[in-house]
Parts: structure tokens; sequence; C-alpha cells
């Protein structure tokens, strides 16, 4: 061949068979010199002078030669042929499928990269590829078969280890299968599906890749195959019955959406239809798919089909309780994947939270919890969401709440390393402990275990903070960041924790000492069924505790017991719980679920004797620092209940350092801490010299709340009788007109050392008494001076010098008896002290200043002290009950409020007074502040109610009602000339009463006790209030009926015997007054009238109670329903 322009014809002769027929080719070595390729361009060559050799190699013997070296030849031989004969081919349709066909059987071996013949396999794709070859097939009417098959193999043989332009020229080759029929076969549209099945993503990650770009380069044209495809699916779904192939479709549409989202155009609508079909299970796949296709990443699926996105959201409200938790699960599960679309979901999900059926709000926490809290999901997720999640935690159903505790927890535990730093992060996600705390209020046992289980995990998460100082840090954000309501909540778990680890404790030892000792095990049943009452499921609580008991293992008792020792760091406490519960596992393996509650919530992992230290580093840090008030609260409560703490760092706690301070306040702190700590462990405050000169020191010239506090320090000292002595001569010397200005921080002192060191007081008590009384009672010009006209509340550190000093000594004499021991004790000084205190309470009324308020709550306060001395209970006798109960009524809030939840409500629950003052609470009736109420019905409830005298008996508060109704037939508010008026009144105490105290199962008992007032009468001042008695008595059996019939109770004969209180009644004979009716029969018919047509009754007021002025108000200390909250006895 010659190289002149233009094309040339060829002259060659090849020598490819043996003879004419074709039917035997030359020997193999000869075959592979004629076959060799020659690359030539298709503009040089004269494809005539191609006929010869063209027609040659299609002879059979060398296509379906058994040499596979000389087939593969060929193949290239011709694919060259093509590409200079292109565009037309030299073969007819038939000859066209058999040389590709031929084609297909050397590509299906590309994969096969060590083969000698690999090369040329390479050369024929790259020659079909770059020549556009496959279009001769794509063109013929009948190559569906051809093609399939080349998808077949092509996908089959393409692998991860293939050299990125092979991938990319299998792919051209491919779509030019595409692209050039004029319908794509069903076929080859099954074989591209089959690559986005997860099973071929798993098995061949090339072929998927490969279908994905394919798909995408061709996303115009497979468009409506795709849309088909699925649309047969539904419809052979609907007609078998079965969503399996349903399902199977849908979860291509996702992977579609990923790869190739163009391809979906015509499907989308198709999905939006199912979101309205009848069927329940279309419905969710719908929903289910869609909201996957809407989270994708980089996509904007929810703009380009605005209508769509509104059709999936209106499925929030769909009928079926399916759909709806689906479609929860979908919407949180796009603040990850989309946070800006996730925005406009924000009130739907807060509503779901709030669904009326329990799985939606199952599935809306749990999937709220499964959250990773980005910056980007903490700027999605909406207040209202934050909000309603925090509403499940108290949820009606078990399984709500849990998930919505553990769901808060987890998020709070994401966020909580950037509270101190950012303060958008701290609004909106500081708030949750106080949320999760506030829970201990609804006082269920499945909620308090559920905390407790998170308060160490996701809260504190003291198991990934190695330091304990960094740990204190974290207890201490937490902590002050608790509402004031919240920090109760904290406390009252402290107290949970504690009363479990008395319990559990002691249950552990007598396991450690039991052996066939029934009076041991016995104790260990009545300990058992104590404790489970703290926890959920306490019937197998139980049962598994009598099992652990039964095991006689030490090592498991002794193990569990040290990590409820306070002497134990939290790294011992979880060794030990580790090793101990491991053990336990391998003796019974059933008990470690059932027992779990118990260990986490007795385990010392919270408050713990490391973090103490620390604390009082902060303590003791400036005001200013971001968590003294904090330290400070905890530490006030800390030695409340675990004092052992504080007493294995009392060095820290007790020296002189922290009472040096130029800030006066922070030294007052200081002391009232060592003042806890010395009220907590008796004889443990440690002596040394520089204490005793600092604490001498601030008696002397500290402030009021200094010399008050330091005193007391001092009385707790061993061996510092000598000194109490000296400073008591100090104070007194300070009462003389010359040192005036120091009288406050006199008396103060001295009423500390007139309780706790009456030895020391009793040198100079004659000397004092009178000056102290009259000093109280009658220094009336001065108080004019202080605080004339002015009647309102002033809190007491407000006061003059002069004002508090009047305060104090009322105070003193008061502690001088009740520091009294019964052999010191003489007539004289009983009625000196009782006297003065009487008259002050004959001062509780209006138009008082604001020292005789005081002196008021002081006298009334110092009268329980008293009653609380078993040898001078009786000195508080049945006239001053009646005058603690007009206190308890005051006209001003903060006199009476302080009395009631300060004072006589802790008093009552720790049974340090009488039961015979439990009716006061229940003159709190017509208080007008509802916390106040709310306060003393949840003491009545969850304490008081529990005490009995003896098992089975009539509980204290049942046994109360006689007294009640004595203590109101002497009320001054009672009016003959006005009676109904008077029973409306009346009547408000006892419906009080009732409302707090009967049920269905005491409610005959409160019926005999009442009715049995009228066989008797009392002994206070004779008829008339006796007559008093039988109208209330009546009013009483009335309210009880009326109250019976309305919640549908039996009121039955009481089987019991049953005694009035012998100190305030005498029994007589019944008979005339059960025969005569006391009740006004007006007030009866009035009563009937309004109960019978649900009319809201008129409420008359007390003459005695006031609603407090505004400035007053403004001035109102917060009330707490806290039930754990009356144990506080403020140390004034």
């Amino acid at each position: 061949m010659t190289s002149d322009s233009g094309p040339h014809e060829l002259s060659f002769q090849p020598k490819l068979f043996a003879n004419a027929s074709q039917k035997k080719t030359v020997p193999i070595a000869e075959l592979y010199k004629q076959l060799k390729l020659n690359g030539l361009e298709q503009e040089t060559v004269d494809t005539q002078s191609l006929d010869a050799v063209t027609r040659q190699l299609l002879a059979p013997s060398l296509l379906r030669h058994k040499e596979p070296g000389v087939v593969a030849y060929v193949s290239c031989c011709i694919a060259d042929i093509l590409r200079l004969y292109a565009p037309e081919a030299p073969y007819s349709e038939d000859e066209i499928k058999a040389v590709f066909n031929v084609f297909i059987d050397q590509l299906q071996l590309l994969g096969d990269t060590d083969n000698q013949f690999f090369a040329l396999r390479e050369y024929l794709l790259t020659s079909l590829a770059t020549v556009r070859t496959p279009a001769l097939v794509a063109m013929q009417a009948d190559a569906e078969d051809t093609i399939s098959r080349f998808f077949t193999v092509l996908f089959g043989v393409v692998s991860t280890g293939q050299a990125h332009n092979m991938q990319m020229q299998i792919l051209d080759v491919l779509q030019q299968l595409v692209e050039e029929p004029k319908t794509v076969p069903q076929d080859v549209i099954d074989v591209i599906l089959l690559q986005f099945t997860r099973r071929r993503q798993q098995d061949n990650a090339a072929a998927h890749q490969l279908a994905s770009d394919l798909a995408t380069n061709t996303a115009d044209i497979l468009q409506k195959y795709i849309y088909q495809y699925f649309n047969d699916v539904i419809v052979s779904a609907g007609q078998a019955g079965t969503l399996d192939d349903l399902r199977a479709a849908h979860v291509l549409i996702l992977e579609l959406n990923r790869a190739a989202p163009g391809t979906l155009l015509n499907v989308v609508p198709q999905l939006e239809e199912e979101l309205s079909v009848e069927d329940v299970d279309i419905r969710v796949l719908a929903i289910s798919v869609l909201g996957e296709m809407f989270g994708e990443k980089g996509h904007t699926l929810a703009k380009r089909y605005e209508a769509t996105w509104t059709a999936w959201k209106g499925r929030r409200a769909d009928a079926a309780a399916a759909v709806r938790v689906e479609w929860v699960e979908r919407a949180v599960a796009l603040y990850q994947q989309q946070p800006q679309l996730a925005r406009e979901l924000n009130a739907d999900v807060a509503a779901k939270l709030s669904d009326v059926d329990e799985r939606v709000r199952v599935a809306a926490c749990r999937s709220l919890g499964q959250l990773e809290m980005g910056t980007a999901v903490q700027g999605a997720l909406g207040d209202d969401v934050v909000s309603a999640l925090g509403e499940r935690c108290k949820d009606r159903r078990a399984a709500v709440r849990a998930e919505a505790i553990v769901a808060l927890a987890t998020l709070y535990s994401q966020v909580v390393g950037e509270l101190e730093q950012s303060t958008t992060v701290r609004r909106k996600w500081g708030g949750i402990p106080s949320t999760i705390f506030e829970l201990r209020y609804i006082n269920d046992p499945d909620i308090d275990s559920k905390v407790e289980s998170i308060m160490t995990g996701a809260i504190l998460n003291f198991a990934k903070i190695r330091d304990d100082r960094e740990k204190c840090r974290r207890l201490l954000l937490v902590f002050d960041s608790l509402t004031p309501k919240a920090q109760n909540g904290f406390f009252s778990y402290m107290r949970r924790q504690r009363d479990a680890i008395l319990m559990a404790d002691t249950f552990l030892e007598l396991c450690e000492r039991s052996g066939d000792d029934a009076a041991v095990e016995q104790q260990q049943r009545a300990l058992a069924a104590k404790l489970c009452a703290f926890f959920p499921d306490r019937v197998k609580l139980e049962s598994s505790l009598a099992q652990l008991a039964g095991l006689r293992d030490n090592d498991v008792y002794a193990g569990l017991r040290q990590t409820m020792d306070v002497r134990s760091d939290i790294k011992t406490v979880r060794k030990c719980q580790k090793s101990a519960l491991k053990r336990l596992a391998s003796l019974a393996p059933n008990l470690l679920d059932t027992t779990a509650p118990l260990w986490k919530c007795a385990g010392l992992t919270t408050i713990n004797r490391v973090l103490v230290p620390y604390l009082i580093e902060n303590a003791s840090a400036s005001r200013q620092g971001p968590f003294h008030g904090a330290a400070v609260t905890l530490l006030n409560y800390t030695v409340e209940v675990f004092p052992e703490m504080l007493e294995l760092s009392k060095d820290e706690l007790f020296a002189v350092e922290g009472l040096q301070a130029r800030d006066a306040s922070a030294v007052e702190e200081r002391l009232k801490l060592m003042v806890q700590f010395a009220k907590a462990v008796p004889n443990a405050v440690p002596r040394s010299t520089d204490l005793e000169n600092r604490l001498a020191a601030l008696v002397r010239s500290g402030t009021v709340a200094q010399a008050k506090r330091a005193a007391f320090v001092v009385t707790q000292m061993s061996g510092a009788a000598d000194l109490c002595a000296a400073l008591t001569g100090d104070v007194v010397d300070c009462l003389d007109d010359a040192k005036l200005e120091r009288r406050a921080p006199a008396f103060a002192a001295l009423s500390r050392f007139a309780l706790h060191a009456p030895a020391a007081y009793a040198t100079y008590a004659e000397r004092i008494s009178q000056f102290l009384v009259q000093m109280a009672l009658t220094d009336a010009e001065a108080e004019a001076n202080m605080d004339a006209g002015d009647a309102e509340w002033e809190a007491r550190e407000q006061l003059s010098d002069m004002g508090l000093a009047r305060v104090y000594a009322v105070k003193i004499l008061a502690h001088w008896l009740a520091g009294m021991e019964r052999s010191s004790v003489t007539r004289e000084i009983v009625q000196m002290v009782m006297g003065t205190l009487r008259q002050l309470m004959r001062g509780s009324g209006f138009g008082r200043s604001a020292v005789t308020q005081h002196c008021v709550l002081v006298a009334a306060s110092s009268m329980l002290k008293i009653a609380g001395r078993g040898h001078l209970e009786r000195a508080v006798g049945v006239a001053d009950v009646q005058s603690l109960a007009l206190v308890v009524q005051d006209a001003t809030f903060e006199v009476r409020s302080s009395f009631l939840l300060d004072k006589l409500v802790p008093a009552l629950a720790s049974r340090r007074v009488h039961a015979r003052f439990i009716p006061l609470v229940f003159l709190a009736a017509h208080e007008v502040e509802p916390g106040v109420l709310d306060h003393v019905r949840h003491a009545v409830e969850q304490r008081l109610s529990q005490f009995r005298p003896t098992p089975g008996s009539p509980s204290l508060v049942e046994s109360s009602l006689p007294r009640l109704l004595h203590i109101l037939a002497h009320h001054p508010d009672w009016d003959d000339a006005e009676p109904l008026r008077t029973l409306e009144l009346f009547a408000h105490y006892v419906d009080f009463y009732i409302s707090c105290v009967c049920s269905a199962q005491n409610v005959s008992l409160l019926f005999c006790l009442a009715a049995k007032l009228k066989s008797a009468r009392s002994k206070v001042q004779g008829g008339q209030q006796t007559q008093r008695l039988y109208v209330l008595s009546e009013l009483a059996q009335f309210l009880l009926r009326e109250k019976s019939k309305a919640a549908n109770w039996p009121v039955n004969v009481y089987p019991g015997e049953l005694q009035l209180p012998d100190d305030l009644f005498e029994m007589v004979d019944g008979t005339d007054q059960m025969r005569e009716s006391y009740l006004d029969p007006e007030f009866v018919a009035l009563r009937s009238k309004t109960s019978g047509s649900g009319a809201k009754r008129t409420r008359t007021k007390p003459k005695r109670v006031a609603r407090p002025s505004k400035k007053s108000r403004g001035k109102q200390p917060q009330v707490d329903s806290d039930s754990d909250a009356m144990d506080q006895v403020s140390d004034n």
C-alpha cells in the first residue's frame, strides 16, 4: 500500500484457511501472523479493498475456533473492520448479531486480567467505546436479547480492582446501549435496578457505582421506564395482597434517590398518591420513603416537590397511629439530616409529643433521644419541642416517661460541655436538669428510679471525668442551673438515697450474720418490705432480696455495703459495685435486673466525700465566684444529709482562714455550715487555740449572725465549758447602756448560750431574767420610737439594733427554759417564761409594729420548742394550743406562713412535738395563698397520715378530728348571733380536713369519731363550748355524708372501739343529745341545694385572716409543696 493522499486500495492476500471451503484454518502460528492488527485510519483506506477479508473473518471456523486467542484476534479484527467501515457496516443484521455475541463472549473474560489475551479484549472494549460500534446492534428491531446480554455481562465483569479508564469505557458502552435504541428492554431496566439492591452493593460496589453513573447520565431516558416498573409493582402487590415486593421496590426508590434522583421525576408524585391510599401499610411505606428522601443531604427534594412536602407534613394528623409513629420518627430524623428544613416541623413535632396515642409519644421521645447534638441540630430544635419533651417526663404512661427522661438527659449530656461558654446554649438547654429533678414532686417510684439511673450517667457523666476537681465543677454547673423547686427535688433525691442506704446497709449487715436465727430473718423480711416501697416492682424486688439473703455470700454483702460507705471515694464505689455485681451474676444472674435500681440508688456516686474539699474551696471563694452560691447551698444540705462526709473533711471546714475573710457574709455562711455540721455530728467540732480565739472574737465583736453562730459552735466544742462561761460573762456585760450599740449581737449570742450551755448561763440567769422580761414586754416607748406607724412586715435583718435585741430577749427566755435539765426547772421559772410568751401571743392581730410581729412569731415558735422537751410538754396547755391556732391565722402572711411551714409542719413531721398539735395545720383552710395549702396538703398526705401509734390502729391525723373540732368550738370567730354565716365559715375548716384525710377506707372511722362527740362534753369553759361542739359534730357528720355520697363511698358502722382525748373531753350520757338536732336546717337546705345544682359556693371569709398588702405580698417567702422540704428547720 502506498501512502499518497486520499484513500488507497489495500493489496494483500491473507492466507487464513487451508482450503477453499474455509472449513479448516491454516496452522495456529501462521494464523496469528495473518491476524496481526494494523492501526489503519478510516480516511486512508478504500473499504472496497477489504471486502474479501471482511467476509473471511465471519467464517465459523474462525468465530468458533477452539483456540481462545484466535477468537480474540478475530474479534479485534472485526472491530477494526467496523471502525473502518463506520458509520455503515459490511454485514447483515443476522451477521451483526453473531459478531456482537462473539464480542460479548470476549468481554465476559475481562475479569481475568492475568490471561495472555487480556490486552486483546481490552482493545476490543476500547474500540467499542470509542467507535460507538454498539449503535449498530442497538438500532436493530429485534436486538433486545443482545442488548440485555451486554448489560448482564458488563455488570458482571466490572470490579473495584479494574482501572478507572476501563470502568469508564464499560460505562460508555452501556450508555450507548441505552441512548441508541428506540426503547430500552425491560430486562435491561431489571439489570440496572438490580445493582441498587443492598445485597448487590455489598457484593460488587463497582457495579453499583456503574449503575449509579449510568442512571445519572441517562436519567431523562430511564425516567419513564422506572416509573412504569414501580407502577407495575404497585399493581401486582395490590392483586397479590402481599407487600414484600412493594417494600423491596420502595427500598430501591431510596437507593435511586441517593444515587440518581433525576430518574424519579415521575415516581415522587406516585409516592405522594400513596400517602392518601386506604391501606395503612402502604401509607406507612410512603411516609418512610419520602421522609428519608427529604432528608438526603445535598438534595432539595422538598423545594422541588412542594406539593409532596405539604402532603407529607399533613400525614402528621393521620387517623392511623402507625402512620403517625412513622411520621414523627422521620420528622425528628430531619433535624439530623436537614436542620434548616426541620425548623418547619418544630410545632408539629411538639404536638406529636402530646399525641393521644401512647405509641406516638414513645416514638417521638425515643427519636429525639437518638439525635446527635451538633451546632446545626441545636439551632434547629425549637424551644417548644424541648419544653414538650420535658412535659412528657410527667406522662401518665410509664413507657413514655422512661423514654422522655432518657431522651432529655441524653440531649443534655451532649451539650453540657458548652453551657459555660455559650449563653445561647445555656438559655436553651440549661433548664433540662430542673425539669428532671422537679419530677421528684410526682413521688412515683418508677420515675425516681429512672432519674437516679441517669443522674450520674447522662446528667453528671462522672464516668468520663477523671479529675475529682472537674467532677465537682460539673456537679456545681448542673446544680447552679436548677430552679429553687428543682433544688428541693435534688435534695429530696439525696434524702431518698440516705434513707435507702440506711435500710440497705442494715439489711446487708443482717445478711452477713444471719444463720438459722428466726428473729434475724423476721427482721430481714420487715426491713426488705420497708425498703422495697422506695422502688418499682416492689413484689419482685422483695422476692429478690429474700433470695439474696439466702445466698449466704459475705463477699457480695461486703462489696455492696462498701458502695454505700461514706468513706469510699467514687473510684472505690464503682470498683466494689462492679466486683460485687459480677460475683452476684455468677451466683444468681436473675437478681441483677430486679435489684439494679436499689444499688444505683444506694451507690454514692453523686455526692461523695472526694467532692467535699472542692465544695468547701468554692464556698470559701469570693461571692462573685461562678459557683459560690451553689457550693454553699450544696454543702449546707450535704452536712444535713451526709454529715459523715464533712467529718472526713472537717479540718478544711473548720480552718481558721475561712473565718478571716473580709466579706462578713462569707464568714456568716462558713459559720452557718459549721453550725449545721455541729448539729448533725455532736462532739465532732475540732478544738484548737486559733479556732477558739477567732470564734471568741466573733462572739464579742461580730455581726448578729456571726455572734449567734460562733457562740453555738463554741458550745459544741468538747471541753470548752470555761470558754462558754467566759464568753457568757462578756456578753452579759454588754447589756448595760454604755454598750447599747452591741446589744443585738450580744443578745443573739446569749440566746445560744442559754440553750446549749445552760450551766454557763445559769450563773447570770437570775441577774438578767427580769431585765429580759421587761425588754420583751414593756419597752413600748422604745418600740414606738423605732416603728411608729409602720405596720408592714420587715425581714429580721432589717430591724434596728433595739428591735433585734427585743426579739432575741424573747428567745433567751424561751431557750433558758428549754435548755434546763428536769432537776433545774422550777415553777417560778416556768410561770415567768410561759407568762411572757402568752402575753406576747395575745398580740397576734392587726396594727402591730414589725418588731412585735417578730416577737409573736418567736413566742409561738418557742412554745413549740418547749413542748418538744419531754419534761416540759405539759407546760403548754390547752389554752396555749388555742393561741397557737390563732398564729396559724395571723394577719401577717410572713408570720403565719413561717410558723406553719418552717416550724409547725417540720416539728410534726419529725415527731418532735405531740400529736395534739396536728389539728393546727387545718386552721390554714382559709389561707389566701394557694401554695401554703398545697404544702400543708402534701405534708398531711405524704407524712403525717403515715404515723400510727400501733400497726392497724387509726393514724394520728385521723384521731385528730375531735381535737380539731374542739379548737373550732373555742375559736373567737364563732358568732352565735349569726349561725348561718358561722356554719359556712367553719364548714370550710372541716371540708379542708376531709379533703386531706378522708378516703373510702377511713370514712366510717371519721364519721364515728365525729358522732362520738355528742356523748361527751368539753372540759374547757363549760356549756357554751359544749353546745358548739355538738353543732360541729353534726356539721362534720353532714359533710362526711356529703363527701361519701359524691364519691359513692359506703358509710358503715365502725367495728373498733374509739376513745376521745381525755385532756379535752369527759364522757356523759349522750341519750338526749343523740335525739336532738343541733345543725341549723337552713344551712343543710342551702348546702344541699348548692350541691345538687352544681352551683359554685360563695366562701365566707374569717375575721382574723386578711390578705397581705401589696408590699407584704412582694416579700413573701417562696412556698414549696415538696413533702421533704418540711424537714428543713431554720437555725434562727
